[in-house]
């Protein structure tokens, strides 16, 4: 029974940076070849946890065999663009003008009612209010909408809206976060001095974010407690 827990968790340590390794992408994103390298690397996975007869160094062979094959591929798809049309695919332009593309329906064998499942998940249910439509070599479809049916923005309205600053996660559980304070334009002495100015100390803070215009919202531990 240790071994085999030995065994999953020197396994689980080993997937974990191989998917590190390979990237950040959700499972409807990947393409094909990283699909297939992310099943099978699951399959000897599950293999090389169970199987406590076999060393388990020669388990975790294959898996490296796989990340690294599959990088290579990543970095001759970024360097050769026939190579990326190979393993990814291509673009396919389903609605052009409003009209529906049965050539490219017909080859990507989709229906009429996938499309339509597509844009109402999108939030349009009239193809008539679609311009263009793109299915993605990850499986998703882009929509352009037609002109009336987009939604209004400040720019037709020949409106100039005032800036209004991000706000970023400056503190979190009392501990600082120097990413949002660089990114929302202060440093650590800045911090302090807020957190002197309105009488509290950085472990009594449950969260606070701040923006660039120096405005600020603070939640202290109590409240938090308080509100749940």
């Amino acid at each position: 029974m240790a071994i085999v827990a030995i065994r999953t968790i020197v396994i689980y340590a080993v997937l974990v940076a191989a998917m590190r390794v390979m990237g950040k992408r959700q499972l409807g994103d990947l393409n094909p070849s990283e699909l297939v390298v992310t099943l099978l690397i699951a399959d000897m996975a599950a293999v090389a946890m169970e199987d406590t007869s076999a060393p388990l160094f020669s388990g975790l062979i294959p898996i490296a065999v796989l990340v690294s094959l599959e990088l290579l591929l990543s970095g001759a798809m970024l360097k050769l663009p026939f190579a990326e049309r190979l393993m990814g695919g291509r673009s396919v332009w389903l609605i052009v003008r409003g009209e529906l593309d049965r050539k490219a329906m017909k080859k990507l064998r989709l229906t009429v009612d996938d499309v339509m499942s597509a844009l109402r998940q999108q939030g349009v249910f009239d193809l008539q209010d679609v311009l263009y439509a793109v299915a993605e070599t990850g499986g998703q479809i882009s929509l352009c909408l037609q002109p009336q049916a987009r939604p209004v923005t400040p720019r037709d309205l020949q409106l100039t809206p005032p800036n209004d600053d991000t706000p970023f996660l400056v503190v979190s559980d009392g501990k600082p976060l120097p990413l949002g304070l660089s990114l929302s334009g202060h440093d650590t002495q800045w911090l302090h001095r807020i957190l002197r100015r309105e009488n509290c100390a950085m472990e009594d803070v449950f969260l606070l974010t701040a923006d660039r215009g120096g405005r600020i919202h603070l939640i202290r531990k109590e409240e938090s407690v308080s509100n749940a």
